[in-house]
């Protein structure tokens, strides 16, 4: 490995023959942290020459055949298998600000706090539906009544319970498209509080007493309870409870891995603190 390879590796923050994805995310990481309202144009171009000639480099070596100067990439395909899930969901951290990381810290105490206290009240109660969470869960639930009415009067009905879960996957997809894996379990987390926030309205199907938009419940208004009209189509009504206590559960067991997802990124982000 020649000098110039090796001011590349430390200009992006990487030890000596780092592998492949890692050059990537490093990369990646780097070009967002500096693109962003504290844009750093003079480091940024540094860091897209080091990584275009670290790629350079390994694609030259790649058709000189000269192994010895490529960098460590696995060579078994299985290994690679093995460790793609957990080379996703926990990329190398690069030094990070310790200000963002107390920001991160706090971020995770307030939804630990709120993500307990969600799992704990059952769907019998109305604690989810009053939740600070409902009210920004709302607007993508009613949107997915509009969204998904083109596919039929079923789809319209189930697309706004269906939309509150399939906006925080999107926005899981993408975070984790950016390798910001702190903001991704923040968007599983949202994802499990969905879940959590269905239940208490799917729980109600039969006894149509909640409270719904416009300030009626839906033995007032005929056919206007989501979870009413969709499972008495399916004749599921008398299973309305089991399967409220389901999307309870599977919210709580997302919620759950959200916060060990988190207190993981956490941790490797606190070993590698621009101190």
């Amino acid at each position: 490995m020649n000098d110039l390879t090796a001011s590349c590796y430390t200009i992006l923050g990487l030890p000596q023959g780092a592998p492949r994805e890692e050059v990537d995310a490093a990369f990646m990481r780097l070009k967002s942290e500096l693109t962003g309202s504290a844009a750093n144009w003079d480091r940024l171009k540094e860091v897209t020459w080091a990584y275009e000639t670290l790629i350079e480099s390994e694609t030259t070596a790649g058709e000189e055949g000269d192994r010895g100067t490529r960098p460590a990439i696995a060579a078994i395909a299985g290994d690679e298998e093995q460790f793609s899930l957990i080379g996703l969901l926990f990329p190398p951290q690069l030094k990070i600000n310790l200000f963002f990381f107390g920001g991160r810290c706090l971020i995770y105490v307030l939804l630990l706090i709120a993500g307990v206290r969600l799992m704990i009240n059952l769907p019998s109660s109305e604690f989810a539906g009053q939740s600070f969470f409902h009210n920004i869960s709302l607007p993508f639930h009613e949107a997915g009544h509009i969204i998904f009415r083109i596919f039929g009067d079923f789809m319209g009905v189930l697309g706004g319970s269906l939309t509150q879960v399939l906006i925080p996957l999107v926005c899981l997809i993408a975070f984790l498209k950016r390798s910001d894996v702190f903001a991704a379990s923040f968007a599983l987390w949202w994802a499990g509080q969905n879940f959590i926030d269905m239940a208490p309205y799917i729980n109600d199907a039969r006894a149509q007493q909640l409270i719904l938009l416009g300030g009626v419940t839906g033995q007032d208004v005929p056919g206007y309870h989501d979870w009413n009209n969709l499972l008495g189509r399916l004749g599921l009504l008398n299973l309305d409870h089991v399967i409220a206590g389901t999307s309870h559960f599977f919210g709580a067991l997302l919620i759950t891995a959200a916060f060990v997802w988190g207190g993981i990124v956490l941790y490797m982000q606190y070993r590698n603190l621009d101190r």
